[in-house]
């Protein structure tokens, strides 16, 4: 069998045994953001209102410019319909290239004094730990997360473009090209310029690296100068592109002021636990993992000691990058890529302290280093057949593991109830979780889950707006108007200037159906104000439309029904169009005048 026959089967046979556990995200529902972001919310597929959600304000996200799969979003709801099982294959489909690339760069960072053989086994161990690595069920499974794999996608193929072409007009042109589209994926990208230089550094041949210091950083300018300046040209373009769509490069009007030391505290913290993560993600698994922020304001002997191993992490891996160990090269390279969600910027852009699919790149980096890592250990040969066999029971042992991990887990990610369930036995006193299982309740009539959550989140001191117009919806919906003003007068004291558009509809309608409960007549006003605060949010059309009808008003109510219709998602509408006719006949029956007979 020639050498290049059996990379291809061994490639193919590790993509089919990841596509296999993975294959149940093909039953996989929309959850979470993508209930909102791609189901409901008509603002990708009604005409061609996606367009400018190309540049800003897609679902709400204030600082976030990501037009490249926001694009792909509006096409595969075109093509799909609205199904998400295509949806998840599709990010399946991206992840299993993501793994393809993983293996291809580890070829290409493999030693030159290893046989085709070892090469093929080390590029297969790295592919089949980054595919099956259980941090990263999370985007593989969720929809909304499709951002994280596309963005690693590009990243991987500007490393490896940048590590095999050697025509430098090309290469300058792939790179600079992958960047600009990674950044355009997500703005984490940032830091893929620090990469580029690290792997560069990689690439200096063992007789320039016995040169000076200076002098190798010499040798890598005169090589890649061209790359560098193409790559910073291709920031400042996407820069200017993000200032011209959201008229800012980063808002931190919503950010409250940390101290610098309590910074620095959340990212040594965050950045352990994402090595923890690396080494071992089979336990801790959530969908969010929110922390007291208050604790890192303050020192103790755990802190600094947590402080302190951070440190060590970070030095050693800049010392050993500059002794040019393959060790130091993953240390950094993990560093490097997490450096943006480390919560190191005074930017508020996710009150968890860490996900697990942030380490995407980072693991994908430092699994393509496995075979210069395997080189740089150097045993007596005595020991290396042990070494070896303990080295493969040990990755079984890990993958095996890791498969039961993935199977275990798809399935409550790919449920609505199911995730925040889990959510809510790994944080019993989640928010969050209980916000979701309250809407969840509503939406499926469920009183008794209902006012049980209901009760919990008006109990809490600090309560969110959401939560507490969920409440009101439940209150409004079983006639307790007292209990309903109570939770929309809460609501209220927390809504602030800058809150989200869709925020403050769901706050006017449930403030609209309260008005109508009590027969002001102010209420039709509220309804109109809701609908133009979101125009292709379906939720608000629809409750107007069913005021109108539950008064009587046949033609506004049915031109307003017409309006609604299409913004629903084809699997919903016929339901939602009888529940309108219902409501529409029983208007009509109050509305008759009652002939007395003489």
């Amino acid at each position: 069998m020639s050498n290049l026959v059996r990379s291809f089967l061994t490639t193919a046979t590790i993509a089919v045994l990841i596509a296999f556990v993975y294959w149940p995200v093909h039953t996989a529902a929309f959850v979470w953001d993508d209930q909102v972001c791609l189901h409901t919310a008509a603002a990708l597929r009604h005409g061609d209102s996606w367009l400018q959600f190309l540049s800003a304000d897609f679902c709400d996200w204030r600082n976030y410019f990501r037009p490249f799969v926001v694009a792909m979003y509006a096409a595969e709801l075109h093509i799909f319909n609205v199904e998400p099982g295509p949806m998840h294959l599709v990010s399946l489909g991206v992840h299993l290239l993501n793994t393809l690339l993983v293996g291809l760069l580890a070829r290409a960072l493999s030693p030159k004094s290893d046989t085709p053989l070892k090469t093929d086994v080390l590029a297969g161990t790295a592919m089949l730990l980054y595919g099956l690595h259980p941090a990263l069920i999370e985007p593989v499974v969720w929809i909304s997360c499709r951002f994280e794999l596309v963005q690693t996608t590009f990243m991987l193929l500007a490393l490896l473009a940048n590590a095999r072409i050697e025509r430098l007009a090309w290469r300058v042109l792939a790179v600079a090209a992958c960047f600009f589209l990674a950044a355009c994926t997500k703005e984490t990208a940032a830091v893929f310029p620090l990469l580029l230089v690290l792997f560069d550094w990689m690439a200096v041949t063992p007789t320039q690296a016995r040169r000076g210091f200076l002098a190798q950083l010499q040798t890598l300018w005169q090589r890649q100068w061209p790359v560098y300046i193409a790559v910073l040209g291709a920031g400042f373009a996407y820069l200017a592109l993000r200032f011209a769509a959201l008229g800012f490069l980063l808002d931190t009007a919503d950010s409250a002021p940390v101290a610098l030391s309590a910074r620095l505290q959340t990212a040594a913290q965050a950045l352990l636990i994402y090595w923890r993560i690396l080494v071992w993600p089979m336990i801790g698994l959530a969908p969010t993992h929110f922390v007291d922020s208050k604790q890192f304001e303050v020192f103790s002997a755990p802190t600094v000691g947590i402080d302190l191993a951070a440190l060590v992490l970070v030095v050693a891996g800049v010392y050993g990058t500059f002794r040019r160990s393959p060790f130091g090269y993953a240390i950094l390279a993990v560093t490097i890529a997490l450096l943006p969600v480390l919560h190191i910027l005074p930017v508020q852009y996710d009150p968890s302290l860490y996900h697990e699919r942030y380490l995407m790149p980072g693991l994908a980096l430092t699994l393509a280093l496995i075979p210069r890592m395997v080189a740089a250990i150097s045993l007596p040969s005595a020991h290396v057949r042990t070494f070896t066999i303990a080295a493969c029971a040990a990755s079984m042992l890990w993958l095996g593991i890791a498969v039961i991990n993935v199977r275990i887990t798809v399935p409550l990610w790919s449920d609505e109830t199911k995730l925040w369930q889990w959510q809510l036995a790994q944080d019993q006193g989640s928010t969050y979780a209980k916000n979701s299982l309250l809407a969840l309740a509503i939406d499926h009539h469920d009183r008794v889950s209902g006012d049980k959550f209901a009760s919990e989140l008006l109990a809490e001191k600090d309560p969110c707006i959401v939560c507490m117009v969920n409440v009101a919806m439940l209150a409004l919906g079983e006639g307790d108007l007292a209990r309903a003003k109570i939770a929309l007068d809460r609501a209220q004291e927390s809504i602030f200037p800058t809150i989200q558009p869709r925020l403050l509809q769901g706050f006017v309608m449930a403030t609209a159906r309260l008005h109508e409960l009590q027969h002001d007549e102010g209420a039709e006003e509220d309804y109109r104000y809701a609908v133009s605060l979101s125009p292709l949010e379906p939720k608000a059309h629809m409750a107007f439309a069913l005021f109108l009808a539950r008064q009587g008003k046949a033609a506004e109510a049915r031109a307003m029904m017409e309006e609604t219709l299409p913004l629903w998602p084809p699997d919903v509408r016929e339901e939602h169009r009888q529940q309108f006719e219902q409501t529409l006949a029983a208007g009509m029956r109050s509305a008759r005048p009652v002939q007395h007979q003489q």
